[in-house]
């Protein structure tokens, strides 16, 4: 890991374990620091020696840090550190896109995915995915939980989909997210779905749900899941209802997540990746790392959400790759892979 690439690790993933206890500051902020010191020496910049000030720093826009190769990592407008949010939704995508050769360091979601793989279980990968990706499963009762533990018939598998769950505590203070099924919280006089909220431009939040009183306890899907699984996977389900309807053939998740979405009709395929960065630069850095390992088309579809929320994406995105005239890939929004799709196959 070379010099600012493991800085940004350390320092997120820092931040993050601080976010969870307050009381002590994790080992990796520390180091993170340091080597924030040591990119600062490089330059001349002056480097931050009280943590303080540190944290401060790492709330403005990483272009201003004044370290170099930055730019070529991180969003430039983007901090690690919100005043209302703790770390940043561009933090915590650079956190989830992190290749970590540690078992440890991995999301749950990644170690179902390397476990299903190692041992070829693609029909069980697919109906995890799947159960993740309905709103209805967002909150759900333990016995909901128990019944696909049982199903999957593996007691590794289970543990893993069982730990893609919290329990919920004080479930009469939240309300149930109109939009993706989760859990809202009342944070700094409104309702929040996580901490980018992007429900709240989705769905009206009048007249909130209460979630239903029972015996049973209530589990949520973590935050993480909520985000990257959740989210994107009712993108990828609403997207593979349409092509089907358009007369294609769909799987999801096929080898084992090798992509979202394959497309098939008149013995031509079309493969998708749903792809939901908030910053269309980290989305251009995930393509111009991956693209030379491409041997098919590859469509990389943004939902129609962020493309509404930010007009402009795609072609921002478009303006920072590095292989514009790769034939290999495409960047488009769901509704232009359903059209061209029914286009291409037909």
């Amino acid at each position: 890991m070379e010099g600012p690439y493991k800085l940004l690790f350390l320092l997120i993933s820092g931040l993050k374990k601080w976010e969870e206890n307050k009381e002590t500051v994790p080992e990796k902020v520390h180091q993170g620091q340091r080597l924030f010191i040591r990119e600062c020496a490089k330059t001349g910049v002056e480097p931050p020696i009280v943590l303080p000030n540190f944290i401060r720093l790492l709330e403005r826009p990483s272009g201003k840090w004044g370290i170099p190769n930055m730019q070529n990592l991180f969003p430039p407008d983007a901090s690690l550190l919100d005043k209302e949010i703790g770390v940043t939704i561009e933090a915590e995508d650079f956190l989830e896109d992190f290749q970590s050769p540690d078992e440890y360091e991995q999301s749950v979601m990644k170690r179902i995915l390397l476990y299903c793989r190692d041992l070829t279980l693609d029909n069980k990968y697919r109906e995890i995915r799947t159960f993740l990706s309905n709103p209805k499963h967002a909150v759900i009762p333990f016995y909901k939980i128990y019944e696909l533990k049982s199903k999957l018939n593996d007691v590794e598998l289970a543990n893993l989909f069982h730990a893609c769950y919290e329990e919920m505590e004080n479930a009469d203070q939240h309300r149930r997210c109109p939009h993706c099924g989760w859990t809202l919280e009342w944070k700094n006089g409104h309702w929040r779905c996580n901490k980018e909220s992007i429900c709240h431009s989705l769905k009206d939040f009048k007249d909130l749900e209460h979630f239903p009183q029972t015996d049973q306890k209530l589990f949520r899907l973590t935050p993480g899941i909520q985000k990257y699984i959740l989210l994107p996977g009712m993108s990828e389900m609403w997207l593979a209802e349409k092509l089907r309807k358009k007369g294609l053939l769909v799987t999801l998740y096929p080898n084992v997540d090798q992509y979202d979405i394959l497309a098939e009709a008149n013995d031509k395929r079309i493969l998708m990746d749903v792809k939901d960065y908030r910053s269309p630069f980290q989305l251009a850095q995930y393509i111009n790392r991956n693209v030379y390992k491409l041997e098919d088309e590859l469509w990389y579809v943004i939902p129609d959400y962020r493309v509404k929320l930010f007009p402009g994406y795609i072609e921002t995105v478009k303006s920072l790759l590095k292989n514009n005239e790769n034939t290999l890939f495409k960047v488009v929004s769901e509704k232009q892979a359903i059209k061209e799709a029914e286009w291409r196959l037909k």
